[in-house]
């Protein structure tokens, strides 16, 4: 387990300092700190307020890391393999839609010092032995342990008067250049005609009883006639930001508590905006991502029947996604950027990318992880012309395609019988720097196109592409197995189950 071990030492100075400002004196000889700490694994992360009061000893200079060590230690059943912790920050953690926890513990000053020496040292297994060791004879407050009924996850929980969950909310920062209207709902503020280029933030609710890979939405057949955010995924608000207060946003949420980083997603052909903010956030809970989310909504028509309208459109925004991913590149130094493009948004973000690299290669950097899937994009115009411009520039590249895809299948047949980049079978493209996945194997809804976001099989592998950045045969253990194709090359396929 680590404490924070990205964070040096050094790095630790000026939020520790705020700190000490933070924690006051209750009586003679104790101390509360107001801290928000987070535990992360690959099947969650918390994130939470505690009130750390330390009685008998002198904690101020290493109190956020001790706070997120016994926060995980007596709230989160130890399941984190990550915690970290920071002064308190409302923005951050909310007490108002999350619990604040308390805990009290007694420390003598030979077991304080310890604990800070394993903290100077900067090793995470060692505090978390020392801080084992201490409470073996320090008195600590019985917490309530949190239960699955109000345990906040990634994003923000929603309690009822009884303090029992009701829902998640996620922020989803977007940059779209779609029109802006005058609805006032959230669902209808962007329709389908091209505008400037534009930012902002969506609230995302997503039900208690959500599944992993579901869009929860109303039912005629249930009687459902309006979304309910206890029961469906559904947008709740809707701000708009100007450039600076968007970029500090997500600077901020990228880099706090362990600085998870920024998740883009780019949306395929026939999706609104609200179809696209609501995809967003349910990936960024699926995949139980603590850092920025944002969404580059471009003008999709969100109609079946508009697909050369939306093929113009995505041309049309390759420029204005140069620009955002240009932004996002810079807005804060070190913090890592994953990126998912789906179907026709393949067009638009690996242009954008592309003309990006061109124009500044150092820009590059911050991107560590970028899936390509089900990209309804020229596999011929890919190998000859994209490829070689991205491929093997820093990022790695995943590749999801399958010979199910009967919307790519479609596509094709538009195209003059061209073959799509994510098809499988004797089309798949496997080249030099791109890790190719073939997904015919997973089940999939009527058309089989939006398997990366549907299926709980690609969901887990994509946790470990965007959580742990493994590479596909680190990933074998798991879900997938090794192809090698006289013809074809070598490729990764799910395993059947």
């Amino acid at each position: 387990m680590s404490t924070n071990a990205r964070t040096p030492p050094a790095a630790l100075l000026p939020a520790l300092l705020a700190l000490a400002l933070t924690g006051f004196i209750t009586d003679a000889g104790a101390a509360t700190f107001d801290l928000c700490v987070r535990g992360t694994s690959l099947e969650e992360t918390r994130t939470a307020r505690l009130q750390l009061t330390v009685e008998g000893a002198d904690v101020a200079a290493f109190a956020p890391r001790l706070g997120a060590v016994l926060a995980n230690r007596r709230f989160w059943g130890n399941r984190a393999d990550e915690v970290f912790g920071a002064p308190y920050d409302a923005e951050l953690c909310d007490e108002t839609i999350a619990p604040t926890l308390k805990l009290t513990i007694t420390l003598t000053a030979a077991q304080a010092h310890d604990l800070e020496a394993e903290v100077t040292r900067g090793t995470g297994s060692g505090l978390v032995n020392a801080v084992e060791r201490a409470l073996g004879v320090a008195r600590e407050t019985p917490p309530a342990v949190l239960s699955k009924d109000n345990a906040p996850e990634v994003g923000e929980a929603v309690l009822d008067a009884q303090g029992k969950l009701r829902y998640h909310s996620i922020r989803v920062y977007y940059a779209t250049n779609r029109k802006q209207s005058a609805a006032v709902l959230p669902d209808e503020h962007y329709a389908g005609d091209r505008g400037a280029l534009s930012f902002g933030v969506v609230t995302v609710a997503l039900p208690k009883s959500h599944e992993v890979g579901q869009l929860e939405a109303p039912s005629i057949l249930r009687l459902e006639f309006t979304a309910d955010p206890d029961k469906h995924v559904m947008l709740q608000s809707l701000k708009v930001l100007d450039t600076d207060a968007w970029r500090a946003e997500i600077a901020k949420r990228a880099t706090a508590l362990g600085n998870p980083g920024i998740l883009v997603f780019i949306h395929g052909y026939n999706s609104s905006f609200g179809d696209a903010a609501r995809r967003a956030g349910q990936l960024a809970f699926d995949l139980r991502f603590g850092g920025s989310t944002v969404l580059f909504s471009w003008p999709s028509r969100g109609a079946t029947l508009e697909y050369t309208v939306d093929e113009q459109a995505a041309e049309w925004s390759v420029p204005d996604m140069k620009a955002v991913l240009a932004s996002l590149a810079t807005v804060a130094p070190g913090t890592p950027i994953y990126v998912i493009a789906h179907s026709m948004g393949n067009r638009v973000f690996t242009r954008g990318f592309k003309a990006l690299l061109e124009e500044d290669p150092g820009k590059r950097r911050p991107f560590k992880q970028i899936v390509l899937a089900a990209p309804d994009v020229d596999a011929d115009v890919f190998a000859r012309e994209i490829g070689p411009a991205i491929l093997g520039k820093g990022p790695r590249v995943t590749l999801y395609a399958s010979s199910n895809d009967k919307a790519l299948a479609a596509s094709r047949s538009v195209h003059g019988g061209y073959r799509r980049l994510g098809e499988s079978g004797k089309d798949l493209v496997v080249l030099q720097g791109l890790d190719t996945v073939d997904a015919s194997t997973v089940s999939t809804e009527f058309l089989g196109h939006s398997y990366f976001g549907d299926s709980g099989t690609v969901m887990s592998d994509l946790k470990y592409v965007i959580r742990k950045s493994l590479p596909p045969e680190e990933r074998e253990r798991f879900a997938l197995e090794r192809v090698t194709d006289a013809v074809i090359g070598q490729y990764w396929r799910f395993k059947n189950h």
